[in-house]
């Protein structure tokens, strides 16, 4: 199983999308959604670029998929993401786990079946399932046990209770592939020993956790130290990322690197700078035979087609006709606001993002912005004013208009109407 690692930026402008979108010829149930990325983060991919099978970001949120057989609810309501897009969404929105679980109810999910386990930084865990149209959750005192495999939840907790530590007489053996995975892992995080190296631990989990074959991928997110440990079963050197050995933000591309690195240890020097040929390229030599091709064809479009299709299709965030927050807003003269004129200049450099802010108190100066955040018509970032308060500025866009709130600490700085140039 091939796969690239992506270092993804914060502050870019995306454009979900469906899987339907994506395989048939008339671009059928295509995504409405669009957002600005406010955490970068580290993901694993095979599909494509915003197409993950999963990853941490910056702040230590982490999701993975597993395989099993579910049906998403159907919402027409609700904007439209591939199963990988949605987990992407996540990663580049999410700090906690209940903002990630939220993420399960705000839209309609296609693609093929999986289920999710999703963590936080603070510790926290939730298993996401969509069964017989409903969705399904376990977290807190509903998940006993932090671990996720190809079963739904309920059924890993029935075939606990046989074995021995659960309620039942068979004995938990690490190295009988006939024992579920689910029951090693409840009995080898009760075994864990505090003096023990955690990471090293980790990884020792994974090896046990082996059924019939050597896995093709073994990753460990590290949430803590914000590091991700991997190894492929073609290079079985131990790998490391550390985040903090990368630039998120949007002044450089978004990088990747193929799995397959033969030499251990820190890969930073590996990763290059990521472009639709080299996805092309990654599709051609690796997927394309690994595949059957009406995988990619059986809802009617070419090999050619569906490969230009992933390989191409956030180019349109790039497109100035699709950034309808792009440009120079101002207030116009409003009896309850004529002592303040504000400005907000939302500029970009392909689909990256940036965003000044000018309050005219005697001078025309741009404060410098943090927490860059759009979800669809939703905007809001932060700055620091020179009494050095921390504002949060909120703004609702519409057409040419957006509606700013400024928000102090303790202190509501006025609602202001601001117009496009």
């Amino acid at each position: 199983m091939p796969g690239l690692i992506f270092i993804n930026k914060r502050g870019i402008f995306k454009q979900g999308r469906s899987w339907s979108e994506l395989t048939t010829p008339d671009y059928s149930n295509a995504s409405d959604h669009s957002w600005i990325s406010r955490y970068g983060s580290v993901t694993f991919n095979n599909f494509g670029r915003d197409f993950p099978d999963g990853g941490m970001n910056e702040v230590g949120l982490f999701v993975w998929e597993m395989n099993e057989t579910i049906e998403y609810p159907k919402n027409e309501g609700l904007p439209k993401l591939n199963q990988m897009n949605w987990m992407q969404y996540m990663l580049d929105n999410c700090l906690t786990l209940e903002e990630a679980v939220q993420c399960a109810y705000e839209f309609e999910i296609d693609g093929w079946g999986w289920h999710f386990f999703v963590g936080d930084a603070q510790g926290n865990t939730a298993a996401i399932a969509f069964i017989e149209g409903e969705i399904v959750i376990h977290k807190g005192d509903d998940m006993p046990i932090p671990g996720l495999f190809n079963t739904p939840y309920e059924r890993e907790l029935e075939l606990l209770q046989y074995y021995k530590g659960n309620g039942g007489s068979y004995e938990v053996e690490l190295d009988n592939p006939e024992v579920p995975r689910f029951v090693k892992t409840a009995a080898m995080i009760e075994n864990y020993q505090e003096d023990e190296d955690i990471v090293d631990y980790g990884l020792y989990m994974l090896d046990k956790l082996m059924v019939n074959d050597v896995p093709e991928w073994s990753i460990l997110c590290d949430a803590r130290k914000m590091q991700v440990h991997f190894k492929t079963r073609v290079n079985p050197e131990i790998k490391v990322i550390s985040f903090s050995d990368f630039d998120f933000s949007n002044e450089s591309p978004v990088l990747i690197v193929n799995m397959d690195i033969e030499e251990g240890g820190d890969v930073i020097k590996q990763f290059t700078p990521y472009t639709n040929q080299k996805m092309r390229s990654f599709y051609e030599e690796f997927m394309v035979p690994l595949l059957p091709e009406e995988f990619f064809t059986r809802n009617g479009i070419t090999m050619d087609e569906y490969i230009n299709r992933v390989c191409t299709h956030s180019d349109a965030a790039a497109l100035k006709e699709n950034q309808v927050f792009y440009g120079t807003w101002k207030n116009i003269s409003l009896k309850e606001n004529d002592d303040i004129e504000a400005m907000i200049v939302l500029k970009t450099k392909g689909e990256a993002v940036f965003v000044s802010i000018s309050i005219d108190e005697g001078n025309s100066d741009f404060y410098h912005t943090e927490h860059l955040l759009m979800i669809r018509n939703k905007l809001s970032f932060t700055f620091i004013s020179k009494d050095y308060t921390m504002i949060e500025v909120k703004a609702l866009i519409e057409e040419k208009k957006m509606q700013v709130d400024f928000n102090g600490i303790e202190d509501y700085y006025g609602s202001y109407v601001l117009h496009k140039e």
